[in-house]
């Protein structure tokens, strides 16, 4: 009967401390959720929890991308929008010169002050036209080149579109205007025809309703940039706080499935030492009285 007595009573210290050591094991890893932070210490504690969580931060890492595309393309449209504002405003200047220099009472010295003006305009224009951001000039297209116009003013840039990435659809925004499309095109470019009324200010101003009507359409060229510059940092804009939203998005999901509740981790620890406590106990009050039968 002893025997049979000490057998059960060994059977079960063993099945004490095997739970002794589970909790144990569980409190450690309460500890560890508690100090670091985050719920899942290993992939092989929660395998579904862990490729939850490497989806959503492929996705944070993802969005992050699109919003520095984003944040990029608004930098280098608003650096473009500047330059365009200033080019227009330099060119409805050139108009009112030119209507001066048509003017009845203008003198052959008043016109030639203005086609002095008119050189100046002109010049302020080429700097505006070879402007960079972040090193690269703004209105060359696609190219790399340093400038994107010569000092004849000549285009060397190309007309190819430059674009960001906003999306995982594969969506994409134009982030630049080429020359032609601020300052227009071939012989009639602002270039062209800023030189144009310069001269014929000096020796010929019956041709200056031709350069004119050349100048309007040269404005009427750099107004719809700057409605197409404004209209794209408008949609960046846009764009940039849907962006934000699913970044806020992800962070929160991610933070649901990877980090802490520390109220119910800390109670759960609480409530494991409790219970390792009494385990303890109840497996020493067994072990004691089985080694008092194995010494009789």
């Amino acid at each position: 009967m002893t025997s049979i007595t000490r057998l059960a009573t060994g059977a079960q210290s063993l099945q004490n401390m095997d739970s002794v050591g589970a909790m144990s094991k569980r409190m450690a890893r309460l500890q560890e959720q508690i100090s670091s932070g985050k719920a899942i210490q290993r992939a092989s504690e929660d395998p579904s929890g862990t490729q939850s969580v490497m989806n959503l931060r492929a996705e944070q890492t993802r969005m992050s991308q699109y919003a520095q595309n984003i944040d990029s393309g608004l930098l280098r449209l608003n650096a473009t929008r500047t330059q365009v504002d200033s080019i227009n405003d330099q060119l409805l200047k050139a108009r009112e010169i030119v209507v001066q220099g048509q003017a009845s009472n203008s003198t052959a010295s008043s016109r030639s002050a203005l086609a002095a003006q008119i050189d100046v305009i002109a010049s302020s224009l080429l700097v505006a036209a070879n402007s960079d951001f972040a090193g690269r000039a703004l209105f060359t297209g696609a190219t790399s080149a340093d400038t994107a116009y010569t000092a004849l003013g000549a285009y060397v840039g190309d007309t190819n579109a430059v674009t960001t990435r906003v999306d995982d659809f594969g969506s994409t925004v134009r982030i630049e205007l080429n020359g032609p499309e601020i300052f227009g095109s071939g012989a009639g470019n602002a270039f062209a025809v800023l030189t144009s009324i310069a001269s014929n200010l000096r020796s010929a101003p019956a041709s200056l309703s031709t350069d004119l009507t050349s100048l309007d359409s040269v404005i009427t060229t750099a107004r719809n940039a700057q409605s197409t510059v404004v209209s794209r940092i408008n949609q960046l804009n846009e764009l940039r706080d849907v962006t934000a939203d699913r970044i806020l998005s992800v962070t929160g999901a991610l933070s649901a499935v990877e980090d802490t509740d520390l109220t119910k981790t800390v109670m759960e620890l609480t409530m494991q030492q409790t219970s390792y406590e009494a385990a303890l106990y109840s497996t020493a009050q067994i072990m004691q009285p089985s080694l008092m039968d194995f010494l009789r």
